[in-house]
């Protein structure tokens, strides 16, 4: 693959796509359609945005590989082209992560992402076996490695540079345990091989060491504000890009945390903050559970504070 292609197709805001459940928590396919669209419409494309389907943020491990697909058919199609879909392949059963790549590579998603397995700490060549194994299974998709180090695994560079030889990785989602020096080291290693995806709220040090991109849950909500953040990053205006971030996404990212204390799952302030919008959001299964009154209001409040617009 050519990685300045990659580069300024992986790029800009990346977004943990919810996956949204009718009243009897089964996959609601077209309140996805609609809501991809929304952000389609409202500046995520090509260029300037990525859709992550089946993540964390729209609660894989909840969902059966058949409702993911469900679920990931819906990102894709209401994507229509428009913005690469990366879609996730996490899983303990490697049978099921070789499953759901072959499924992206039949839908046409741009990509896979996915870390070793968890629950079981893998050693260093369990992890390599595993990406060469979900290589071997895929003849085109791009692939995007993924560190989750608190599952017990902090994937070194001596791993990274391996799999780096392996023609279709071609990026990696980075965080480190505290992202202090060892995380600026990572993407100044690999961001002339790799589309480095900042995953630690490192957005501005990520883009002058040579990153592509970021997470945001925020830019579900509010997608004009991270690529206004994006274009402030491209134009090399770092200090009005920090000043945004600090103003807005940290005070978002703060309520997060607060209500990860209550809840398990990343979706359900997501729900609730597209409900308060006139959207949305819907139920949550379990072990998730949907926000109370006490604390959509709270949540009401914040996003007035932030200036998302509509919200009185």
């Amino acid at each position: 693959m050519d990685i300045q292609a990659v580069k300024q197709t992986l790029c800009g805001p990346m977004i943990p796509v919810i996956t949204h459940l009718k009243d009897d928590l089964t996959v609601d396919a077209e309140a996805i359609k609609t809501e991809v669209n929304y952000l389609v419409e409202h500046g995520i494309r090509t260029g300037q945005g990525v859709l992550l389907a089946v993540g964390a943020g729209g609660d894989f491990n909840m969902l059966s590989p058949d409702e993911r697909k469900v679920a990931a058919q819906a990102i894709v199609d209401g994507a229509a082209g428009r913005v690469p879909v990366i879609l996730g392949a996490q899983d303990t059963n490697v049978n099921v992560m070789i499953e759901m790549a072959r499924f992206a590579e039949e839908i046409g998603a741009y990509g896979i992402q996915f870390s070793t397995t968890y629950y079981y700490p893998p050693s260093d060549e369990d992890a390599l076996n595993l990406y060469r194994a979900i290589h071997e299974a895929t003849s085109d998709v791009a692939i995007m490695v993924y560190n989750t180090h608190w599952h017990d695994y902090d994937m070194p560079f001596s791993v990274l540079d391996e799999l780096c030889e392996l023609e279709r990785i071609v990026a990696l989602k980075w965080s480190r345990p505290n992202n202090g020096a060892a995380y600026m080291q990572g993407v100044a290693r690999y961001a002339d091989r790799l589309a480095v995806v900042d995953n630690a709220g490192m957005w501005v040090m990520n883009h002058m060491l040579g990153g592509t991109g970021f997470i945001t849950h925020l830019a579900t909500i509010w997608p004009e504000h991270d690529v206004a953040v994006w274009k402030l990053l491209q134009a090399g205006d770092y200090v009005a890009a920090q000043k945004k971030i600090m103003a807005v996404n940290w005070t978002w990212g703060e309520f997060r945390g607060k209500m990860a204390q209550r809840t398990s799952g990343e979706s359900p302030p997501v729900k609730a903050a597209l409900d308060i919008l006139g959207r949305y959001g819907g139920p949550s299964r379990l072990p998730s559970r949907s926000l109370t009154s006490e604390e959509r209001a709270e949540l009401r409040q914040l996003l007035s504070q932030i200036g998302v617009p509509t919200v009185s």
